[in-house]
């Protein structure tokens, strides 16, 4: 199945015409009973800015594109998978800050006592900071998502005593 991802992926890049587009995929299978794969294309290219767009936005409807002709193909051959793009550590950047961000906020809200709405996030980065923030470390703190779709945040409070 990588190779199929690379070669869409590779095929969407031709598409565009990027100049000096590279690729590759890595994947990762869960083990907690069900066959689902994770598969993280990672492209760089020195038209980076112009397949990331402003605030991600073409980075992401890339994503979408290849998500859904990879899982077309996944289908045919019974798998279930999920699909991730990164262009030059963009992603990676932006998964970094959030749980940064994350981590300066719970430690204000452990300071002061008041809860602290982050900013909208995607779901998928939401997540990402709810995970860091059910680590031990920050027991006594709880996250919840506020919001409607679009514009959905997370608040970082006290556990209730």
């Amino acid at each position: 199945m990588e190779l199929k991802i690379k070669t869409l992926a590779e095929d969407f890049l031709a598409g565009l015409q990027l100049d000096e587009a590279s690729c590759s995929v890595t994947r990762r299978v869960e083990e907690d009973g069900e066959e689902l794969e994770h598969y993280l294309v990672e492209i760089k290219t020195t038209d980076a800015p112009l397949l990331i767009g402003r605030r991600g936005d073409n980075l992401e409807a890339f994503q979408h594109l290849l998500r859904l002709a990879a899982s077309k193909q996944a289908t045919e051959l019974n798998r279930q998978l999920t699909l991730f793009v990164d262009v030059d550590g963009y992603r990676k950047r932006k998964e970094d800050d959030a749980i940064e961000l994350a981590k300066r906020r719970a430690l204000q809200v452990r300071s002061t006592g008041n809860p602290v709405k982050l900013p909208p996030m995607s779901g998928f980065m939401r997540r990402l900071v709810h995970l860091e923030l059910a680590k031990p470390e920050w027991e006594d703190l709880a996250t919840e998502s506020t919001g409607r779709a679009g514009f959905r945040a997370i608040v970082i409070k006290k556990k209730d005593d």
